[in-house]
């Protein structure tokens, strides 16, 4: 009886230690399930109003601006202008030494007084010769020496009435006078240098309205078009939102491989200045219904099959799983890739790791 007794206490041990094992590996293969269950970043595949607007840096600039210089080289005898000066259409900014210049218009003047002597003596000689002609007194050799005289001297003397224009021309060339009212926001030289003909001298801003240049990238430059409404934002002037609108749109890329944007404040304030750096909101989009469908740039992996995505489907409370699913794309929007076949509107798409995910692989969503 104690011997059963004791068979029977033996089996109820090992019924025990059985029932732990058989808990403790139940254990161990769910925490190896909650292991596997990889963490996955994901969107959701919208139509491509869905990112409305993105902001671009921009300097501030006059409606006007105008770089000075003289047609003709040489040393600078007067700079009438200083940094901030307004000054008032037509007026002297600037004047080189022109004493040569001078000389040689006085040259060109005396040349052309001397031609009009002469071509009035060979007038004078005509008519005379004509006279005696018409009374035979004189040869027909005689009359055409005398016509071909006054052809001769009325020849010379337009050539210098040219030259003397051309001398008065280059006087003009060594000033420089303010094509339009406005402000002087640079002076580049000093009296007593030497420049370059074209060589800028003095910048100057004019006009009241006020614009903002920003460089677009090529993602979004196909999206905008002259006339769109957009904001604009001063880091000096902040809580103000000024409303403008597009006014020019590059063609070509140009040094910093952006696309040149103008847009015009519709009514600027006069706090704003040249110079002042801000921002310029553009918005994307129609709203429409028929707007494709767009899925991120990073959603996107590519092997010798073509392009595909990972759709995360049967999602319940933060899990869902993962499929492999090959898609056509179409060219690259500002949100990201036009979906051209394989997406529908909604879909949850993984963004990360998209080469360690596997077909059937299940997920914890995590928020971009």
């Amino acid at each position: 009886m104690k011997r059963d007794t004791m068979l029977n206490r033996n089996f109820e041990a090992a019924g025990f230690f059985l029932s732990a094992m058989g808990l403790w590996v139940g254990c161990s293969g769910e925490s190896k399930v909650a292991e596997s269950i990889r963490p996955v970043k994901y969107a959701e595949v919208r139509p491509a109003s869905a990112v409305q607007s993105q902001r671009f840096a921009g300097t501030a600039k006059a409606s006007i601006e105008a770089r000075l210089s003289f047609r003709a080289g040489g040393l600078i005898e007067l700079i009438g202008v200083k940094v901030g000066d307004q000054v008032k259409e037509g007026q002297r900014i600037a004047m080189l030494d022109n004493r040569d210049a001078v000389l040689a218009y006085e040259q060109a003047r005396a040349a052309l007084e001397n031609a009009r002597v002469q071509k009035a003596n060979a007038q004078s000689s005509l008519i005379r010769v004509r006279q005696l002609y018409q009374a035979n007194n004189v040869s027909l050799a005689e009359y055409e020496q005398a016509k071909n005289g006054f052809a001769s001297a009325t020849s010379s003397y337009q050539s210098a009435q040219k030259s003397l224009d051309l001398q008065k021309r280059q006087l003009e060339y060594n000033e420089i006078y303010a094509p339009v009212t406005g402000i002087v926001t640079a002076v580049h030289n000093e009296v007593n240098e030497v420049v370059q003909a074209g060589a800028p001298l003095v910048e100057l801003s004019a006009g009241e309205d006020i614009e903002m240049e920003v460089g677009m990238p090529e993602g979004y430059i196909a999206q905008i078009q002259t006339g769109d409404p957009v904001r604009v934002r001063f880091s000096a002037l902040p809580g103000l939102d000024f409303a403008a609108q597009v006014r020019e749109i590059a063609y070509a890329l140009d040094a910093s491989s952006t696309y040149p944007v103008i847009v015009q404040l519709d009514a600027p304030d006069p706090a704003i200045r040249p110079g002042m750096a801000g921002e310029v909101e553009f918005r994307f989009g129609t709203g429409e219904p028929s707007d494709p469908l767009v899925v991120p740039v990073k959603a996107v992996g590519e092997d010798a099959n073509g392009q595909y995505v990972f759709v995360i489907d049967e999602v319940t409370k933060g899990l869902g799983t993962v499929h492999r699913r090959p898609i056509r794309i179409g060219k690259l929007l500002a949100d990201g890739f036009v979906v051209e076949e394989g997406l529908a509107d909604r879909e949850l798409v993984a963004t990360a790791g998209l080469r360690s995910l596997l077909n059937g692989m299940k997920v914890r969503l995590l928020e971009e």
